[in-house]
């Protein structure tokens, strides 16, 4: 079987699983020989995590923050939106996935949709949208259906971002193998599941929340590990008789990203499988990767003759994601047909549609050799008649 279905769900690694393995099997004997505090040894874990996740992105430790899925972080942010003394007029794309415009349902009223061609998404007409009495942009930075990947340094030369304006990213469907610049692209939060090109299904993902969106949010409740540790630390606190609920007012709040969490123990071993995705995709090289998934870009483009199907979103490279969608021209039962074919012939990927139009999507990974995809072009090829 050859996996292209990386934009539905991961494959983890079978050596990151082996290590989660050990790790779990000398858990109890950890638990119950160690010297010191195993909770507080299990945050080091998280913390590791995150230290590795902000490397990647070259952005402070204190900006990164742990989430379930990519859907709890656009509801945390966009929850913590609603309660601020900022306005909320959001501007959502069409052809979004449909947790980018659910979580405002609640003020649904204040959602603008903006209009795709193709699959395609225009930084133009996002600049003609947030002209109109709109302020929050709320957007993937692939689609989920067509691939097609925005450029936030286009719309950075079509407009300067207002005090009150913010731009909120799933960025689910490039994190782990398209490298972002979240600060240069002067993204307020950028949000991903860990569950797709990262590899790692295991009920962790991340969020960066910028300064800016951090001085104008608060999350909806505190639990004890979003409390800056007291001065004497965790554990002679928890140990003092003096301890009472009374003194909670003497506890203070961090002031980082850390206090969207929920405050009590982090999904520990999610963070240990994302440690190790973030390690294989550094591994092979944040640029490397980049370059890896344009070539395999340009083999399959330049070798498809299938006249029977066309590519959505745009033929320009910078816009090209991971993803490849074969939108057949006769209509969907031609891309069930194709998908049926390929799936007999070993191949996994999947179909999906949104406002008119979808397709057979196709997703490609830096392990994903060009002998596969120049087996899968010509399989595809076969079906022109």
């Amino acid at each position: 079987m050859v996996y292209f279905n990386y934009a539905s769900l991961g494959m983890p690694d079978k050596e990151a699983i082996k290590q989660l393995n050990d790790f779990l099997i000398t858990f109890p004997r950890e638990v119950s020989e160690s010297t010191e505090d195993f909770t507080m040894k299990m945050v080091s874990v998280v913390e590791r995590t995150r230290a590795v996740i902000a490397k990647a992105y070259r952005v402070p430790s204190k900006n990164i923050a742990f989430i379930a899925n990519t859907t709890e972080g656009l509801g945390l942010i966009a929850n913590a939106l609603k309660n601020s003394t900022v306005p909320v007029k959001v501007v959502v794309p069409d052809i979004e996935f449909i947790s980018s415009a659910f979580v405002w349902k609640n003020n649904s009223d204040a959602i603008c949709y903006c209009q795709s061609e193709n699959g395609v998404i225009s930084p133009e007409l996002i600049h003609q949208m947030m002209e109109k009495n709109t302020n929050i942009l709320c957007l993937s930075s692939v689609q989920e259906v067509s691939g097609h990947r925005f450029s936030f340094q286009k719309l950075l030369e079509l407009r300067e971002k207002d005090p009150d304006e913010y731009w909120i990213v799933d960025g689910i469907q490039e994190a782990g193998i398209l490298w972002k610049d979240i600060k240069n692209d002067q993204i307020d939060a950028y949000i991903v599941g860990g569950h797709k090109w990262l590899n790692s299904p295991f009920g962790l993902g991340f969020m960066y929340i910028s300064d800016r969106l951090l001085d104008r949010i608060n999350p909806s409740f505190y639990g004890y590990f979003n409390i800056k540790e007291p001065t004497s630390g965790w554990m002679e606190y928890l140990e003092s008789r003096n301890r009472t609920l009374r003194d909670l007012k003497h506890l203070a709040v961090k002031q980082d990203a850390s206090i969207f969490e929920s405050g009590g123990m982090v999904n520990v071993n999610g963070a240990f499988m994302l440690a190790k995705s973030f390690e294989a995709w550094q591994s092979m090289g944040l640029v490397e990767s980049f370059k890896h998934i344009s070539k395999l870009q340009t083999v399959f483009r330049s070798n498809m003759r299938n006249e029977q199907f066309k590519i959505l979103g745009e033929v320009n490279p910078y816009t090209w994601s991971s993803i490849i969608t074969l939108s057949g021209k006769k209509g969907i039962e031609d891309e069930k047909k194709l998908l049926e074919r390929m799936m007999k012939a070993g191949y996994r990927a999947s179909l999906r549609s949104i406002e008119g139009i979808g397709g057979v999507r196709i997703g490609f990974h830096y392990s994903t050799t060009f002998e596969e995809v120049e087996c899968l072009v010509k399989l595809i090829n076969k079906e022109q008649r």
